[in-house]
């Protein structure tokens, strides 16, 4: 059978996601990674509307940690990915639904233990400018992700690695880069 595009036309009982393009399953991956993190926003939304802001961002910090290390061994996992340094821990942004699945990266690797991530567009980042929430904004940045990114590094890989910031939101222009991470192994 010819590989589908997209699921237009008839029903099919048999359809299996080994029967699409390439570029219709990157489109599926994409359209659920944003559902994926598109859900966090939602959850954090109706404790916020009931309970308040305080306890919203609560509830997102402790469920972002819980999931963290689960994240990262179910995608390592699927890939078939492994290792402990710098390398390994950029292929799993890649690959990863919430990072590499719906933001614009570049990576820099200096060697395997140094290596620089730089978000050239997030989506959240984007939602929060559009929708003027700079105190979700603030939280998400610098305190969800610094605390996410290094738990990720010291916990899913190499307890020597440190994630430390170099550039984080806000911007002055829409042309500045989202954010900016380095990733290094400390003896």
């Amino acid at each position: 059978m010819e590989e589908l595009q997209d699921y237009s036309g008839e029903f099919k009982p048999d359809l299996k996601l080994q029967d699409f393009s390439k570029d219709a399953l990157v489109r599926l991956l994409k359209a659920s990674a944003k559902l994926y993190v598109g859900i966090g926003g939602l959850y954090h939304r109706a404790i916020r509307e009931r309970y308040g802001m305080d306890v919203a961002l609560e509830f997102e910090r402790k469920i972002w940690r819980r999931n963290e290390v689960l994240e990262v061994q179910r995608v390592n996992e699927a890939m078939n990915t492994e290792g402990n340094d710098v390398a390994a821990l950029f292929k799993f942004c890649q690959l990863d639904p919430g990072i590499g699945g719906i933001m614009e990266i570049e990576y820099d690797l200096k060697n395997n233990n140094h290596g620089i991530m730089t978000v050239k567009y997030c989506q959240s980042l984007a939602y929060f400018e559009r929708h003027g929430e700079t105190d979700l904004q603030k939280f998400v940045c610098e305190v969800l992700d610094k605390e996410g990114f290094a738990e990720i590094a010291r916990e899913c890989f190499n307890p020597k690695m440190k994630a430390r910031p170099l550039k984080l939101p806000p911007r002055k222009s829409k042309d500045e880069v989202a954010c900016q991470w380095e990733f290094k192994i400390e003896e």
